[in-house]
């Protein structure tokens, strides 16, 4: 009856959680995927808005023809600034930026780095900010994660192209976009008891999440190259037993990431394979006790039986 039991509950233990980890990866990829869906919802609108198509020429014409301490660009920000501010809080963005066509970075709502520089030829051309202007200046476009050194934070950049009631394009609006807006997805780990790990690996194979298991910061600078994400930058999706970036046996769901505007990642499920299938090891181990207990049970009821009748 031991082996019975065993070889029957096996599967359905086994198979119970590797459904469990497929259902996780499914949840996962499509926050995933609707964050980038409404982010880029959230640029394409914003670029729309009459606020941001009135604002970027006066801010351009007050720039070109002053600079930012000229009365003329002081006034048109003291109408525009908090407006568009309001607008930066409404979407959780870190800054939105405005520039013109010619490349010049002619409002910010924090004032940073790239304020009055010029993306187009500027020392930011070559940047992130550069090549998602370059982009933006003909469709949404976003970035894969990139340092912001004022924030102190990772960052994605959003851009979309301005046009004026004409059809004529004015420029490009930016905005960045907080890290901790995704690492709220990847943080939640509820059933994924003490080993379990959700995270991300861009197509140059870096992370882009943090490890749980390691303390140093992993975004952009912890290389992972297994089996896992080979096969799921292949386009496909899978669960399977593999060795992690630590070199450790766990059962990896894994796939890749759709639809996210120009960025190719893959999401990873993980747990390890000694904390997945212990209570398949339990079961084990409960019924040889169960069947040796009984068979010593059965061997002196019979040996006591036995010699009663000699």
């Amino acid at each position: 009856m031991g082996p019975l039991a065993y070889i029957s509950l096996t599967p359905a233990l086994k198979n119970e959680f590797l459904n469990h980890l497929i259902s996780v990866r499914e949840i996962k990829k499509m926050q995933l995927q609707n964050f980038f869906y409404e982010r880029y919802g959230d640029v394409n609108i914003l670029s729309k808005n009459p606020l941001v198509v009135q604002s970027l020429p006066r801010f351009s014409n007050a720039f070109k023809a002053g600079g930012f301490q000229d009365s003329a660009y002081k006034q048109v920000d003291t109408y525009y600034g908090p407006l568009l501010e309001h607008f930066l809080r409404q979407y959780g963005y870190n800054n939105i930026f405005l520039v013109d066509t010619d490349g010049n970075v002619v409002f910010g709502v924090k004032k940073d780095e790239y304020l009055g520089t010029n993306l187009a030829a500027g020392e930011f051309s070559s940047f992130t900010i550069g090549d998602v202007f370059k982009e933006g200046l003909n469709n949404v476009k976003f970035s894969d994660l990139t340092w912001c050194e004022e924030a102190k934070d990772y960052m994605f950049m959003g851009a979309a192209p301005i046009y004026d009631l004409t059809n004529k394009l004015l420029g490009v609006v930016i905005v960045e976009i907080p890290y901790s807006k995704i690492d709220v997805f990847l943080t939640q780990r509820d059933g994924l008891g003490e080993t379990g790990e959700i995270y991300i690996v861009g197509d140059d194979n870096f992370m882009r999440s943090k490890s749980r298991f390691l303390t140093q910061n992993t975004i952009l600078k912890l290389e992972i190259n297994t089996e896992a994400t080979r096969d799921a930058f292949h386009g496909n999706t899978d669960i399977r037993i593999v060795k992690d970036y630590r070199n450790i046996p766990v059962i990896s769901a894994y796939t890749p990431l759709d639809n996210l505007r120009g960025i190719s990642w893959v999401l990873l499920i993980e747990i390890d394979v000694k904390e997945a299938l212990y209570p398949i090891l339990a079961l084990k181990t409960k019924l040889i006790i169960i069947s040796t207990i009984l068979s010593i049970i059965t061997a002196l009821y019979l040996y006591f039986t036995l010699r009663k009748k000699h």
